[in-house]
């Protein structure tokens, strides 16, 4: 089994028919407006939809029968199950499926979609995973799986390079979907006073205020209102960066990022009710992930927090990474506050503006 990335579509050589329709569109278009049709990639992506569906969902086209003959199984083990280190079961994404014959040009554009094609054919007999981005739509991920059989295609998907990966890469383009949406209304004033005061870009959305600011820490704060059962309901997001010098790789050790996360929250994030603090909650074990960041190495964690002191608790995660100029170590979490909601897609946003932090040259 193979997993491919392509930009656009590739097929095999079109039919005659199919060559006459498109020389005969292109004589059209010149005679009547005496323009040409548009050849390179960037024309073409500008005249393509913008992508459709809510974010987290995904698409499934393949017919009922095979769904239930293990395929629906093995997507569910890979698309719907549970998002780690949340208080309550959300799944990792919202799954639909579609018959083939449904598949019309009203469902082309939607932003994730896993097409299932098989049939025994000779393009069919190695189980292959192709993925392509904006296929029928800008920020598209399009997704095609080949196989002769349903055996095949379920052997595409447990693949090492086939569903985990094709769900860690729709994951990682939520996210970054999330953090196109905010720079396109950012809050350029706080982005500056960050820059100025703590050496960081970061995008930031509008709504957001500093809530405390001094040395090597900042606390950002962003409050949303959402309705539900006919009342509306407080949603918090918060951001808390905290620079130290850095001492060597044991900085990077699970134990003292927990140790230090607990240090500095204790003193520093607290609610007006007296003796309040934010602290890690130890019940659900924090996961942690080394990966690579900015072209560099850091550490990412997950976990859950609770405000002692008062009744509030929620999701956090968090990244650092060395400043290699200034000799610090920049640790950036931020934490969810939304007990009427599913957590799943405000983790997602926030993380997305976790990882837009990067240090600004000297």
């Amino acid at each position: 089994m193979q997993i491919r990335v392509r930009s656009k579509e590739t097929t095999g050589w079109p039919g005659f028919a199919t060559v006459c329709c498109a020389v005969s569109l292109a004589v059209l278009v010149v005679g009547c407006g005496g323009s040409e049709v548009p050849q390179t990639k960037a024309e073409r992506y500008a005249l393509l939809p913008g992508k459709l569906g809510p974010s987290g969902e995904v698409v499934m086209v393949v017919s009922k029968p095979m769904w239930e003959r293990g395929i629906g199984s093995v997507v569910d083990s890979l698309f719907a199950n549970p998002v780690r280190v949340l208080p309550q079961f959300e799944p990792r994404f919202d799954v639909l499926r579609l018959d083939p014959e449904e598949f019309d040009r009203f469902w082309k554009p939607h932003r994730n979609l896993v097409i299932f094609d098989i049939e025994d054919r000779i393009d069919t007999q190695d189980p292959k995973l192709t993925v392509y981005r904006n296929r029928y739509a800008k920020g598209q991920i399009y997704s095609e799986i080949k196989a002769k059989n349903v055996a095949g295609a379920i052997e595409a998907l447990n693949s090492v390079e086939g569903g985990l990966m094709l769900a860690d890469m729709l994951e990682a383009e939520e996210a970054k979907r999330y953090g196109d949406l905010v720079a396109l209304d950012r809050n350029s004033a706080l982005e500056a006073e960050l820059k100025s005061d703590h050496g960081l870009s970061a995008v930031l959305p509008r709504s957001a205020r500093m809530v405390s600011s001094s040395g090597g820490f900042c606390w950002i704060e962003q409050s949303l209102t959402r309705m539900k059962g006919g009342r509306n309901h407080d949603v918090q997001m918060g951001i808390v960066v905290h620079r130290s010098p850095y001492r060597g790789p044991e900085d990077f050790s699970m134990e003292g990022m927990l140790a230090r996360r607990d240090s500095l929250f204790k003193a520093r994030v607290s609610t007006p009710n007296k003796d309040s603090y934010m602290t890690t909650e130890y019940r659900l074990p924090p996961l942690y992930e080394e990966v690579s960041f900015r072209g560099g190495f850091a550490a990412t964690m997950r976990g859950l927090w609770r405000m002692e002191g008062d009744f509030m608790g929620g999701p956090w995660t968090s990244i650092a990474w060395v400043d290699g100029e200034r000799g610090q170590l920049v640790t950036v979490d931020g934490y969810v506050y939304a007990p009427y909601f599913g957590k799943r897609e405000y983790l997602r946003e926030l993380e997305a503006t976790v990882r837009s932090f990067a240090p600004v040259k000297q």
